[in-house]
């Protein structure tokens, strides 16, 4: 087949891409960057556990862009590897960026912003099956706490 019919071959092909609100992105505007979010997160957050996972949150009423941003962390008290703890913060990130989007529909609605950190508090690496039930059991205590306090 010569290179033209190639190329018309591929062209014809329909690349749709996923509408953007709908893929599952973590972008850098999720993430909380900013050392003065993360004072005030570790300072006046509220708690949740589950298992090996910490969850911190603080609601506010700032209504920019992201309505729900993430900090990740796996202390190096906790793994004292760099390879362990890339991979626990490779495998919690995949996970939220899995289960994310009911909460972030919620706080859209809510007009409120929320940031969450999510630490590592085991003392070994775990399974991305474990990470992905210990993250989805923290959102939804997150949304069922949300829920108490709005209904």
């Amino acid at each position: 087949m010569d290179m033209q019919a190639e190329k018309a071959n591929f062209a014809s092909l329909n690349h749709s891409m996923p509408d953007p609100e709908n893929r599952n992105l973590f972008r850098k505007s999720e993430r909380i960057c900013h050392q003065n979010q993360i004072d005030k997160l570790f300072k006046e957050g509220k708690s949740l556990k589950s298992g090996f996972l910490r969850l911190l949150y603080v609601e506010s009423d700032d209504n920019g862009p992201p309505q729900v941003q993430v900090l990740i962390a796996a202390p190096k008290k906790m793994l004292r590897l760099a390879v362990q703890r890339n991979q626990m913060k490779r495998r919690i990130r995949e996970a939220y960026r899995k289960f994310k989007h009911p909460l972030i529909e919620d706080y859209a609605k809510r007009l409120k912003h929320l940031d969450i950190a999510i630490v590592f508090n085991g003392k070994q690496c775990v399974s991305q099956a474990e990470t992905n039930t210990a993250i989805i059991t923290l959102l939804d205590r997150l949304k069922s706490i949300y829920e108490k306090h709005t209904g």
